[in-house]
């Protein structure tokens, strides 16, 4: 048992530092420009090796948003320190801005282009649990009804990775975390006052 034990965990580390040496190839070069063989090489492990990790290049950029969706999963889901609608959503939105900052600008920038149909995923963890928090707080009466809370998920993800492209376009010179507050403060009280005024209305 012991010995079985020890072979996952050098197949664990083998794949975790293939999975790095990827990061850093993409985060410097581009996903287009990196190529299996020089991932299998800064790795110092063969392509076929390689291959017995991940069926593709594509799928380690796939392991890029899967462990995204991992984070929100064992250090977001269920761990929200607000405990109002507002703040629960911008305290969300906080953690997907400590995301962005550990993997880092350059990382960034490489995976925020319109090629990139990752973003367009549905049902992924990272989505799923926040349209979750907006369903118990439309049961509570704190967000409108009328857009599902599957749409109201999209429409915030949509405002959110505007906000980080536009880090992007100031090289990561913006204060991300400050902007993406307000912007999504902003736009939950919108929301918030519409429902206001629906109910208010004769």
């Amino acid at each position: 048992m012991a010995k079985i034990t020890s072979r996952a965990k050098q197949a664990e580390i083998t794949k975790n530092k293939i999975y790095e040496c990827g990061v850093k190839l993409i985060r410097k070069h581009g996903f287009d420009q990196v190529t299996v063989e020089q991932i299998a090489k800064e790795a110092g492990v063969s392509v076929g090796t390689y291959y017995y990790y991940f069926a593709s290049k594509y799928e380690l950029f796939r392991e890029i948003f899967k462990r995204a969706d991992d984070y929100f999963v064992t250090d977001v889901a269920g761990q929200l320190k607000a405990d109002d609608c507002k703040g629960q959503i911008v305290e969300y939105f906080e953690k997907y801005v400590d995301l962005n900052y550990a993997d880092g600008i350059e990382m960034i920038k490489k995976l925020y282009t319109s090629e990139n149909k990752m973003f367009l995923t549905k049902g992924r963890a990272m989505q799923t649990i926040l349209q979750s928090i907006i369903e118990e707080w439309q049961v509570k009466a704190q967000i409108p009804k009328h857009k599902s809370a599957a749409e109201i998920t999209r429409m915030l993800f949509i405002v959110a990775r505007g906000v980080v492209f536009d880090w992007c376009l100031h090289d990561g010179e913006t204060d991300l975390k400050n902007e993406m507050k307000n912007i999504i403060s902003n736009m939950v009280d919108g929301s918030m006052k519409t429902f206001s005024a629906t109910i208010e209305s004769p």
